[in-house]
């Protein structure tokens, strides 16, 4: 059985952000990133259980190289949604990341 993904709006902010960074830095990579990013959302729908846990609720999903990306999501069994929380580039300050995932 799959689950529903809902991307929330700081998720959202997250991508754009990083779609329009890839955009200014080369024709093209921006694409090949929403490509990725839209494979790890069917992944997460099919089998979000996979990846491990990163804080007591919320887990994580490392994108594949060379995206520096992780996806950060929970998990409601009871009503089978995924919800990503947050795309994070890894440069980024861990304690932003903290904060948005109390």
């Amino acid at each position: 059985m799959t689950f529903t993904v809902i991307v929330g709006a700081d998720a959202e902010r997250d991508w754009h952000e990083a779609v329009t960074f890839y955009d200014e830095s080369e024709p093209g990579v921006s694409h090949r990133f929403n490509i990725v990013v839209r494979e790890m959302l069917h992944t997460l729908s099919r089998e979000p259980e996979r990846f491990r846990l990163y804080t007591r609720l919320t887990h994580k999903a490392k994108m594949p190289p060379p995206w520096p990306h992780s996806v950060y999501f929970t998990i409601d069994e009871e009503y089978r949604e995924v919800k990503v929380v947050a795309i994070w580039h890894g440069a980024r300050n861990p304690a932003e990341l903290r904060r948005r995932l109390k």
